[in-house]
């Protein structure tokens, strides 16, 4: 029952997260069609029923090629009439007639006839742009095969009047002259064929006068209400049929949409525990000096983080930072964990072993010219390219403290308590892997591990280059960095996967960015609230 519960979940997921999308592309495509419909021009109907059926004498007279039977026209035979009446051997003569009489309406209308089930009555239906037009061509139809029928029939009749007349006159002439017996007894015959033609003959010309084998049961009449449009049940039907497509886009999107939603995803993917969820901030907050510090949301879960490294087993103290994809804001949670390390009184160390999309120097807001680069290759020595963070008085913000428009990324200032230094990543490298590689960079994360409490590594995606592989083995542990809607499944799982197959330092957990509230609430972290007008965004790489 939970399984199908969690599937069902799954499903609608998806579409509640973006109900009010979908509700919106329902509603536009309901006015968008009641206002096409409501400027089409309206359709009217009209419609009148043929009776098919004669009498017997007609029916005898008539044969069966001329449409009226002796007895009433069911099955074959009247869908045989059905597909007469909708051919152009009736169509084309009516609506040449039409316009003739300057009838456009009715000429350019619609006509589409139909068996009354197993009946012998045939309706004939016609759509026009008024009630008139409907009605003239409804009845225009009716008229031009009942004209049609009759036709057929007296030309029937005829053939057989003329028939019956030779024959009569055949009979008729005068016998050759005969001295047989028998004389007598043909002249008898032929007196009883006579008569029998004659009473045929007569019957015949009765039967011209008289033609009831297709019959207009009454005159065409039409609805006062057009057929179409409708646009208000146009607009219901655009509606249901918006909100039906727009959920299924939205499910489908989902699906197709690789990216991490939720921290249960990151979790399971990573299979490690999530040591901290930071909440979405719009943009750093800048303290009356001029100086970056931390947008309020982030600063219970940078130190959450903190004190969970703290009471980790062994405390590690050598940090490699790593993420699935660039952009996950790994370079920021580095400045931001640093300044919050250094207010709980900690020396921490950053070195920027990324040589390619370098951004410590600008998040912590000191000189770029020498880094890491210099140092291992010998141009500069560690204690020259190592810069201290200037400090302010107090980490977050302050009843005073102003939020500008724009700026990167959240970064957090220390107390002065603490101290942060950073290695950047200097100029640029011909071979990023071979120099990290080297026994200076081992010698040199021994050496400053020896001077600071914490060193913590900014290090590229292992995923894009190699650059980070050397590090692994080098490091006292490992934190992913995540970032919901941004890192894809796909790559966090490639990364699971090649810390699982490679030697390496345990993986602490992880750390994920943008979080949403009710995902944070949700998983169990408590939520801190931002401070005026902030919303919450972390950006960075």
């Amino acid at each position: 029952m939970n399984d199908n519960t969690t599937d069902a979940a799954s499903i609608f997921a998806p579409i509640w997260k973006r109900k009010w999308l979908i509700l919106a592309v329902a509603l536009v495509v309901a006015v968008g069609t009641y206002v096409y419909y409501k400027h089409q021009t309206p359709v009217y109907s009209a419609s009148t029923e043929l009776y098919f059926g004669s009498s017997n004498e007609q029916a005898g007279a008539s044969g069966s090629g001329s449409g009226s039977g002796g007895k009433v026209l069911t099955g074959r035979a009247l869908t045989n009439q059905v597909g007469v009446l909708n051919s152009l051997l009736i169509g084309e003569g009516v609506r040449k007639r039409l316009r003739a009489e300057h009838n456009r309406a009715a000429a350019h209308g619609k006509e589409k006839a139909t068996v009354n089930g197993s009946s012998a009555f045939v309706t004939i239906t016609t759509h026009a742009r008024t009630p008139r037009a409907a009605v003239t061509l409804a009845d225009a139809y009716a008229r031009a095969f009942i004209k049609r029928e009759r036709a057929n029939y007296i030309r029937g009749i005829q053939a057989q009047l003329a028939n019956a007349t030779a024959q009569l006159h055949r009979i008729e002439l005068p016998p050759p002259s005969s001295k047989h017996k028998g004389a007598k007894t043909n002249s008898t015959s032929t007196t009883l064929q006579s008569a029998t033609l004659a009473s045929k003959i007569n019957q015949l010309e009765s039967d011209l006068a008289t033609f009831s084998g297709v019959q207009q049961v009454a005159k065409a009449s039409a609805a006062p209400v057009p057929l179409s449009p409708a646009p208000k049940k146009n607009a219901i039907f655009g509606f249901v049929l918006g909100l039906l497509l727009a959920s299924i886009a939205a499910y489908v999107l989902a699906r197709l949409d690789r990216r991490v939603r939720t921290l249960g995803d990151v979790e399971s993917i990573f299979q490690t525990s999530i040591l901290a969820a930071l909440p979405t901030a719009k943009s750093p907050v800048l303290r009356p000096d001029g100086r970056r510090a931390p947008a309020k949301p982030l600063l219970e879960p940078l130190r959450r983080l903190h004190t969970t490294l703290e009471l980790g087993a062994g405390g590690p103290r050598t940090v490699l930072f790593l993420s699935a994809d660039a952009g996950d804001g790994k370079s920021t949670l580095i400045a931001n964990l640093a300044r919050v390390q250094a207010e709980a009184g900690e020396r921490v160390a950053v070195i920027e072993a990324d040589f390619r999309r370098p951004t410590q120097a600008r998040l912590l807001d000191v000189d770029g010219q020498y880094g890491l680069a210099d140092v291992l290759t010998g141009k500069v020595p560690l204690a020259e390219a190592m810069q201290v963070v200037a400090s302010s008085a107090h980490v977050g913000v302050g009843a005073g403290a102003a939020e500008p428009v724009g700026g990167v990324s959240t970064v957090v200032e220390s107390s002065g308590i603490g101290s942060v230094s950073v290695l950047v990543g200097g100029g640029a490298v011909a071979n990023p892997p071979a120099l990290l590689a080297g026994s200076e960079m081992t010698d040199l994360l021994r050496s400053v591990a020896e001077d600071f409490d914490y060193v913590l590594i900014d290090a590229p995606p292992p995923l894009e280059v190699s650059d980070a592989m050397p590090l692994l083995p080098a490091v006292d542990g490992i934190l992913m960095v995540a970032r919901i809607g941004h890192t894809h499944d796909t790559s966090a799982k490639r990364l699971a996967q090649l810390l699982g197959r490679t030697a390496s330092a345990p993986v602490l957990g992880a750390v994920v960015n943008c979080v949403p509230r009710k995902d944070i609430e949700r998983y169990g972290f408590a939520w801190a609230p931002a401070g005026p007008g902030g919303r919450r965004k972390l950006i960075g790489r």
